[in-house]
């Protein structure tokens, strides 16, 4: 029988991406295997969270529908400065794109709509991004180009200010 590995731990999801996670359509069944999250529940560590609520002061997290049902943006503020990660929403720099979606996004026309407005928001307002996915990468600030919102500066996440 497998434990959560920290016992300590609080596990943060929210209530519909878990949802979603213990009774996944086929495509993404093999990416929610129950043997692997359901211990965390079972354990009494599994604490919810809503879109747009405080985890504590200065993370929020966002959910978005495209890539999965209800994944989460953790939004850090870090002395001042926006830190998303990004995770599958936009897990690379070459993803910057607004039509460079990936292949298995659930609602891949919805996750359009998601980088659109939330590279907007990330543009106006100098937020970092951080990129899980990307080999060379590891956090970027963001520009306004004729051809849409692309990477002004790469960075190191030791190196935001």
């Amino acid at each position: 029988k497998l434990e959560p590995a920290f016992k300590n731990a609080t596990y943060w999801s929210n209530q519909k991406h878990w949802d979603w996670a213990v009774n996944p359509n086929s495509r993404e069944k093999p990416s929610f295997l129950k043997d692997n999250i359901l211990p965390i529940e079972q354990s009494g560590q599994l604490k919810f969270i809503g879109d747009g609520e405080e985890l504590f002061p200065g993370m929020k997290v966002k959910e978005v529908f495209g890539h999965t049902e209800a994944m989460m943006i953790p939004i850090i503020d870090y002395k001042g400065t926006k830190i998303a990660f990004m995770a599958d929403l936009i897990p690379s720099v070459g993803h910057l794109p607004i039509s460079y979606v990936m292949g298995y996004d659930v609602r891949p026309l919805l996750t359009l709509n998601e980088k659109q407005e939330f590279l907007k928001t990330a543009c106006d307002n100098k937020w970092v991004l951080f990129f899980e996915h990307d080999p060379v990468n590891e956090c970027c600030t963001l520009k306004d180009t004729v051809r849409g919102v692309r990477m002004d500066k790469s960075l190191r996440i030791t190196e935001v200010e």
